[in-house]
């Protein structure tokens, strides 16, 4: 049997049924993940989830494994764990148990939590062995420090979830992100890549890419709603305010990179939706976060104004800060790699901020980007993030509207998903990365699938209130 037949066999005896059965699919991910993707790799066992897995054998691979479309090869956790791929799957374990009422997905969740930060934590700096480029090799039992830099990724920081398990290694791990700056001043310019392992201030000349700010920003507000030291909210509003002061006096609109030559670092592009994102998402942690939240609002709000190209029916990839256009490319929704960004994520944020603004603007931006969605055919190379994406954006838009509509367009989008991601098997089931693929990877979307699934299962149980649980990514 080829790999083709083999994955579309076993997809097809997997699918829902007529009636929807969207839980049995995240469960039997979920058992999966538990029963043959912890770390019982080298000598050492942990309770860590694997990033790659043998979707086929249920064994995780030490090597040999060609990265997906679009990831480049030294930004995975092949043979080991990197918890922030798993940022949106630990919360579907947590909400896993509520709803089902096993304990065991809930306890699991916490014991990864707690033996990562155990485990990946450097002694030096407090920063983690995850994100971009680092994670915890399981068959060297060590972090595969080779890797050095220390990024953040474009999901929020589990903050909350890591520090129910263990507190001072939280705020040790925040406290490390001064090492990013170029000195120890909340003011300053700071490098999107930080030494690992040596605590040290970078030297001027990186590269503060617009969403580290927010993500920064984020991280200090969450340590100061918890410790209340007025150095991380100073921290926090610092981070808050550097691209702000690189804002165009008319347009509002911000670059892309401060004190990168390179044009496309010196435009405005949908970073600024990022930056709005976790800037408002630092504001609900602790009333001493309000300008942030304004300044969030502003941006999305430039966002919303000048990139919206009405005439091509998209939202532009890039503008020059005066508004006008860098070139005529449009942000697509089907695809998410290094270097491309997809404009799903933004319509998300659209609706995180209608949901909490009561603003018809950004309601009206969410519908228009799950529009785009719809109108655009759904290419062969889909990536599973953006089926994950536009599921959730679609179950964010019914949860605003309980427009049926949108809850018969993630029941579709579901539906691709698993078709095309889901592969079972008599031993379990995952979702791949690509379709005819055998491959589960973490870091390419199968915690959004999974989180879109339990979500359809919740309203499928009769679960109104979509306040109950955070399903923002």
């Amino acid at each position: 049997m080829t790999l083709t037949r083999f994955a579309v066999f076993f997809a097809a005896v997997a699918l829902p049924g007529a009636d929807g059965g969207w839980l049995r699919p995240v469960r039997t991910f979920a058992d999966t993940l538990l029963d043959k993707g912890l770390d019982n790799y080298g000598p050492k066992r942990t309770p860590l989830w694997a990033g790659v897995m043998d979707a086929r054998s249920l064994t995780v691979p030490r090597d040999g494994v060609p990265p997906p479309a679009g990831v480049r090869p030294h930004d995975r956790a092949l043979g080991g764990s990197n918890l922030y791929h798993d940022a949106v799957t630990l919360q579907v374990f947590h909400v896993l148990t509520e709803v089902t009422g096993d304990p065991r997905y809930r306890k699991a969740a916490r014991a990864y939590q707690s033996a990562f930060l155990d485990l990946a934590q450097n002694g030096e700096t407090g920063l983690l062995a995850w994100g971009e480029h680092l994670y915890y090799d399981f068959f060297r039992d060590e972090v595969a420090i080779e890797r050095r830099h220390h990024e953040l990724l474009e999901w929020t920081p589990p903050w909350p979830l890591l520090w129910e398990v263990n507190p001072a290694a939280v705020e040790r791990a925040i406290a490390g992100l001064r090492f990013h700056y170029y000195a120890d001043d909340p003011a300053a310019l700071y490098n999107r890549h930080a030494d690992w392992a040596r605590a040290v201030h970078q030297k001027p000349g990186g590269q503060p890419w617009i969403k580290h700010s927010g993500l920064y920003a984020y991280s200090f507000l969450f340590l100061y709603s918890k410790t209340k030291q007025q150095r991380w909210l100073d921290w926090a509003l610092g981070a808050g305010d550097l691209y702000w002061r690189h804002r165009h006096p008319e347009t509002g609109l911000t670059l892309s990179c401060i004190g990168d030559p390179r044009p496309g670092a010196r435009s405005a592009t949908s970073g600024m939706a990022y930056l709005a994102y976790w800037l408002h998402k630092a504001s609900r942690l602790h009333p001493a976060g309000r300008p942030l939240r304004d300044r969030a609002v502003a941006y999305l709000r430039a966002y919303a104004r000048y990139f919206h190209d009405a005439r091509q029916g998209g939202y532009r990839a890039s503008l020059g800060l005066d508004g006008t256009p860098a070139d005529g490319a449009l942000l697509l929704p089907w695809r998410f790699a290094y270097g491309e960004s997809s404009i799903l994520p933004v319509g998300r944020v659209a609706a995180y901020f209608a949901r909490h603004e009561k603003d018809p603007a950004f309601l009206e931006m969410a519908r228009r980007i799950a529009r785009i969605a719809e109108k655009t055919p759904v290419p062969d190379n889909a990536s599973a993030e953006a089926i994950g994406f536009a599921l959730n954006l679609n179950l964010d838009l019914y949860d605003l509207t309980r427009e049926a509509g949108y809850l018969d367009a993630a029941r579709g989008y579901a539906r691709t998903a698993l078709e095309k991601f889901w592969l079972e098997g008599p031993g379990g089931g995952l979702f791949i990365r690509e379709a005819g693929d055998r491959f589960y990877e973490a870091k390419t979307g199968a915690g959004d699938i999974a989180a879109g699934l339990l979500r359809l299962h919740l309203r499928a149980a009769g679960l109104r209130d979509p306040g109950t649980y955070d399903w923002s990514f």
